[in-house]
């Protein structure tokens, strides 16, 4: 069980509630995953970063997180930034290539 201090989170993140839907966003944002998080969804490991390359010079990486609540399953999108960097980095969290999204594997919950 990973315990989370109010030092982890940005100012803005942790005032700001944010819905997202995958029937209306490509992409979630940090925003989102706290609201989902503080909303009842049990965050799951492992999580799969996808990369994306423009110019062959900059990567971009959207890591797929799967959340659980009440039964149901949904697979968040969420574009990087500092913040998720910092949060995979700190709590040692099982990040796998995005191509073995494809392959059955035993998910986890992480207590947040």
């Amino acid at each position: 069980m990973a315990e989370i201090s109010s030092a982890d989170f940005h100012v803005d993140y942790s005032e700001m509630h944010r819905h997202w839907d995958p029937r209306s966003e490509r992409y979630a944002g940090a925003d989102a995953l706290i609201t989902a998080i503080s909303k009842g969804w049990k965050l799951l490991e492992p999580i799969f970063e996808q990369e994306f390359w423009h110019s062959g010079m900059r990567r971009i990486s959207v890591y797929h997180a799967t959340l659980e609540r009440d039964g149901q399953r949904v697979i968040m999108p969420i574009l990087t930034n500092p913040f998720i960097l910092r949060g995979l980095r700190t709590r040692a969290l099982d990040v796998r290539p995005y191509k073995d999204i494809q392959t059955t594997v035993d998910m986890r919950e992480v207590e947040i």
